[in-house]
C-alpha cells in the first residue's frame, strides 16, 4: 500500500473568482425572481395546473431557500387562470331543521340571492298584510264567522229553552283564572242549588222523589251540555280550518308568484326545492307576517330569520383564484365551526346562521398553504385533513368546550370544495409521512424540493448579482461596490460548503446585506465595501459565538483537557462541529483508546452509557472489521479495547471521528505515540479508505483557534479526507498561516497515509511473503496483536 503524503498549499485552497465570473458581476438590473430552483419551480407549476384529485403539493427544503417566496410568485402568476369560482351558503332545512342545507351559486351570486330573498320576504309581509286586510277577505271571513256564531247561538238557545222547561238554568263558575259552565236547578222561579233542595226535603217542603228526579235530570243535562260543547268545539275547529283554507286561498297565489320569480332567477334544482319548501312553510306560518310586533326566537332573533341566508363563501370581489395561508392550523381555522350563544335561561343555543367557514372552504378552487409540522400539534387534525382529501367534503362541527360541544346539536350538510393543499416542511417530515402513512402517497403526488445550493458558473453568478441588487432595491439599502459584491458572492460560496456551488439560502444573504448597510452607515461609508462585509461577519459571529468562547475559555483554563503539542500513546484530537442552527463552529475532542489481551473485542464506552447514536455505533463496529481485514488474517483477534470521547457528556452520533478512533486504537495497540498537534477528521470503511465528512471548514478553523489559544508552535495542522478539498473555504487569517508554513493541511485517502503523518513512521506495506517491514507502524501493530493472541491462548490453556 503506497503512501501519498502531501500538504495543501494556500494557493490550492484560496477561493477566487474566474475572469468570466468577475465579468458577470458587472451591473445588471435588479431581479426579484427565483434563481437556482428550476426543479422545484417546475414541480410547483405542474402541481398548480393539474386539477386532478391527489395532486396536492409538498414543498421541502432548508428554511431560507425561498420556498415561501417561490410559492407566492408561482401562485400569483396562476391567479390569472380562468377557473370558475362558486359561492357557498347555508339555509334553513324545513324538512330536517337539525340539518341545515348547503346551496351553491356562481361567483358573486350568493349575496344577490340573500338580498333577493330578503326582498321577497319583505314584499310578502306587505302583500300578505294587504291581502288579509282586504274587504273581500274580511267579508268572506266575517260570513264564515257569522254562520258559525248563528249556528252556535241557535243550539245554545234551544238547549237553554229545554233547561228552562225542565226547571234548570246555565250558570258560570269562576275556578281560578278560568270560567267553568254548570247547570243549576230553579225552584219557585229562582236559581238555587242541590244543598238548598236537600234542606227543603228535610223540612218537608218538598218530596224526596222530587229531589231525586232533579238530580237525575241534572246529570242527564250535564252530559247533554258536554256533547253540545264538544260539537261546538268541533264546529269551531272546522271553521278554523275553513278560515285557514280561506287565508291560504287568498295568500297562496301571492306567495307562489313571488317564489316563482325567485325560481326563475335561480333555476337550480336544489335551490328550487328549497324555495318550494319555504313557500309551504310560509303558508303554514302566515301569522308571522301579519303580527304588529314580530316574534323572536330564544336568542332574540326575529322568527323570520328562518328565511335568512348565511353566506359562508362570497367570491363577489375575488380576483383570480383564492390563495390562503393559514399560520394557526387548528380544527376551527381549517374546517370552520358552529358558534353558540347563551339564551336568557343560560342555555347554549345555536342556529344555521351561526355556522362559520374555515380556511379549506375559503380557499375553494384555489390553494391553502400550511406548515406541515403544525398539523401534528392538535390531536387528530391530520386524520380529519385526510378525511377531507378522501371525500372532497368538509363537515363543520360545533365549537367544543371543556366538556364537549355546547347546546342543541345541529349537523350541517357536508360542503363540497375543491381546495388544493400546499404543505411546507422539511425532508424529515416528508420522509416520515411518505414511509409511515400509505394515504400520504395518494394525496401528495407532487414533491417540490428546494435545494440549498445551486451550480456556480458565470450565468448563475450573473443571476446572483441581479438578485443581490434586487434585495438592495427592495430594502432601500446602500449600493454595493464591485469588490463588495465579490465579497458577498464569496460568502454565498462559503455558505454552500462547496467551491463549485452557490448557496440558495437567500435569507442569510439578505440578512448580510441589511446588516452591512447598518455598519456602512455607522462607519460613514457611501457604499458597501469588502471591509464592511468583513466587519459585518465578525459582528454577526460575536452575536452568536458565546458557547464557542466558553469552550475556548474552559480549554485555556485546563477544565477541558486538550493537548496540541508533543507525542502521546493512544490519544488523538478528533474534530466535531457544534451546530446551534443559526451558528456552527468546530472544536477538538480528545479521543482515547486503551487495549489489553482479551476476547471482549472493542468496547464503545459511549454506547455502554447510552451516549452513542446508531451511526457512531456502526463506525465502531467498522473498526473491528478493519483490524481483522488488515492484521488478523492468520491468527485470531484477541483483544479487549475501550474507546472513549473524553469529557463528553452528551450524545455522540455520526461517523466523522471513526478515522480518529482507528488512529488512537492502533497507537494503543502498537504503543507508538502520535503527534498531538495534528487533529484528525474523516470516516473510514473496513478497507481502511478515508471517506469525506461534513463541516470541514468549521473543524479546521476551530482547531486553529484552539492552537492559537493554547500553544501555537507552527507545526500544527489537520488531516482531512482528500475528497473534502472542494469543501474547504477558509478565512484569510488561516490562509496566510498556511502560506507562511505555520499551519498545515494534509489531504489523505487511506488510514496508512494518516498514520504516517501522525506517527512519523512509514505505515508499511506487506511484501511478497505477506510480511510488513520491521520498522513500519503496521509491523508494530501486527506484532502486538500476535502477542496478545498468544497470551490469551497460553492463559486459557493454563
Amino acid at each position: 500500500m503506497k503512501n501519498n503524503i502531501r500538504e495543501l498549499t494556500a494557493q490550492e485552497i484560496t477561493l477566487t473568482l474566474t475572469k468570466e465570473e468577475q465579468e458577470a458581476l458587472v451591473f445588471h438590473e435588479p431581479f426579484d425572481g427565483i434563481i437556482g430552483q428550476d426543479r422545484a419551480l417546475k414541480a410547483l407549476k405542474m402541481g398548480a395546473e393539474i386539477r386532478a384529485k391527489g395532486y396536492n403539493i409538498f414543498v421541502t427544503g432548508v428554511p431560507g431557500t425561498g420556498r415561501n417566496t417561490a410559492i407566492r410568485k408561482v401562485l400569483d402568476s396562476y391567479k390569472t387562470k380562468s377557473i370558475p369560482l362558486k359561492d357557498i351558503a347555508f339555509v334553513y332545512n324545513f324538512k330536517l331543521p337539525e340539518n341545515p342545507m348547503v346551496l351553491y351559486f356562481p361567483s358573486g351570486k350568493a349575496r344577490e340571492f340573500k338580498k333577493d330573498l330578503h326582498k321577497t320576504i319583505e314584499n310578502l309581509k306587505t302583500i300578505l298584510k294587504e291581502k288579509l286586510e282586504s274587504e273581500s277577505y274580511r267579508n268572506k271571513r266575517d260570513l264564515l264567522v257569522r254562520e258559525i256564531e248563528a249556528e252556535e247561538n241557535k243550539l245554545l238557545s234551544n238547549f237553554d229553552s229545554l233547561l228552562m222547561e225542565q226547571g234548570f238554568q246555565i250558570k258560570y263558575v269562576q275556578e281560578g283564572d278560568t270560567q267553568a259552565t254548570d247547570i243549576a236547578p230553579v225552584y219557585k222561579g229562582e236559581q238555587t242549588d242541590f244543598d238548598h233542595l236537600q234542606n227543603l226535603v228535610k223540612t218537608g217542603e218538598i218530596e224526596e222523589s222530587y229531589w231525586q228526579r232533579k238530580r237525575e235530570q241534572y246529570y242527564r243535562y250535564m252530559d247533554e251540555m258536554k256533547r253540545l260543547f264538544d260539537s261546538l268545539r268541533s264546529s269551531r275547529n272546522k271553521t278554523e280550518d275553513k278560515l285557514s283554507d280561506l287565508r291560504e286561498e287568498v295568500a297562496k297565489p301571492a306567495i307562489l308568484a313571488e317564489i316563482e320569480v325567485m325560481k326563475k332567477r335561480y333555476s337550480v334544482d336544489k335551490i328550487e326545492t328549497f324555495l318550494s319548501e319555504m313557500a309551504e312553510d310560509i303558508l303554514e306560518n302566515l301569522y308571522l307576517f301579519t303580527l304588529e310586533q314580530s316574534i323572536t326566537d330564544e336568542l332574540g332573533n326575529p322568527a323570520l330569520i328562518r328565511y335568512g341566508v348565511n353566506v359562508l363563501l362570497d367570491n363577489f370581489d375575488t380576483q383570480g383564484i383564492p390563495i390562503i395561508q393559514e399560520t394557526q392550523p387548528n380544527y376551527k381555522n381549517l374546517f370552520g365551526t358552529i358558534e353558540n350563544r347563551m339564551d336568557p335561561g343560560n342555555e347554549a343555543r345555536t342556529s344555521f346562521m351561526m355556522i362559520r367557514p374555515g380556511g379549506i372552504i375559503r380557499a375553494d378552487n384555489g390553494f391553502l398553504i400550511l406548515q406541515a409540522e403544525d398539523l401534528f400539534k392538535e390531536e387528530e387534525l391530520w386524520f380529519h385533513l385526510k378525511s377531507f382529501l378522501k371525500s372532497g367534503r368538509v363537515e363543520i362541527q360545533p365549537e367544543q368546550g371543556p366538556f364537549g360541544s355546547h347546546g342543541p346539536l345541529i349537523k350541517p350538510e357536508p360542503i363540497e370544495v375543491a381546495t388544493k393543499l400546499i404543505l411546507v416542511g422539511n425532508e424529515h417530515s416528508y420522509d416520515i409521512l411518505y414511509n409511515q402513512d400509505p394515504d400520504f402517497q395518494r394525496f401528495f403526488k407532487i414533491p417540490a424540493e428546494f435545494d440549498s445550493v445551486m451550480p456556480r458558473n458565470p450565468n448563475t453568478v450573473k443571476q446572483y448579482a441581479s438578485f443581490i441588487r434586487g434585495i438592495i432595491k427592495e430594502n432601500k439599502l446602500l449600493e454595493v461596490s464591485p469588490s463588495g459584491l465579490e465579497s458577498i458572492l464569496l460568502y454565498g460560496i462559503r455558505l454552500s460548503e462547496q467551491k463549485d456551488k452557490l448557496s440558495t439560502r437567500f435569507s442569510q444573504i439578505q440578512d448580510l446585506l441589511i446588516e452591512a448597510d447598518y455598519w456602512s452607515l455607522r462607519l460613514g461609508k457611501e457604499k458597501i465595501e469588502p471591509e464592511t462585509i468583513e466587519k459585518t461577519l465578525e459582528e454577526r459571529k460575536n452575536l452568536f459565538n458565546l458557547p464557542e468562547e466558553k469552550i475556548k475559555e474552559m480549554i485555556h483554563q485546563g477544565e477541558v483537557l486538550i493537548q496540541v503539542s508533543g507525542l502521546t500513546v493512544g490519544q488523538v484530537n478528533g474534530l466535531a462541529v457544534q451546530d446551534r442552527g443559526y451558528y456552527s463552529f468546530g472544536s477538538p475532542c480528545l479521543i482515547t483508546a486503551r487495549t489489553a489481551p482479551g476476547d471482549e473485542g472493542i468496547i464503545n464506552i459511549e454506547r455502554e452509557v447510552g451516549l452513542s447514536g446508531e451511526i457512531h455505533d456502526k463506525g465502531v463496529f467498522i473498526l473491528e472489521g478493519f483490524l481483522r481485514s488488515r492484521y488478523a488474517q492468520t491468527f485470531p483477534l484477541s483483544i479487549y479495547a475501550s474507546i472513549c470521547f473524553e469529557q463528553s457528556y452528551s450524545e455522540i452520533d455520526g461517523d466523522s471521528a471513526s478515522s480518529s478512533e482507528v488512529y488512537a486504537l492502533l497507537s494503543s495497540i502498537s504503543q507508538v505515540p502520535l503527534k498531538q498537534g495534528i487533529a484528525v477528521t474523516g470516516s473510514v470503511n473496513q478497507s481502511g479508505e478515508i471517506q469525506p465528512v461534513g463541516g470541514i471548514t468549521e473543524k479546521v478553523e476551530g482547531f486553529y483557534r484552539i492552537c492559537r489559544e493554547l500553544n501555537y508552535t507552527g507545526d500544527q495542522g489537520v488531516i482531512i479526507p482528500e475528497q473534502n478539498i472542494r469543501n474547504l473555504i477558509l478565512c484569510r487569517e488561516i490562509l496566510q498561516e498556511i502560506q507562511g508554513g505555520r499551519f498545515h493541511l494534509y489531504p489523505i485517502r487511506t488510514i496508512d497515509d494518516g498514520i504516517t503523518i501522525l506517527s512519523g513512521l512509514p505505515s508499511g506495506e506487506r511484501n511478497k511473503k505477506g510480511v510488513f517491514p520491521p520498522e513500519s507502524f503496521n509491523h508494530h501493530v501486527e506484532k502486538r496483536l500476535k502477542d496478545m493472541a498468544l497470551m490469551v491462548k497460553e492463559y486459557g490453556n493454563s
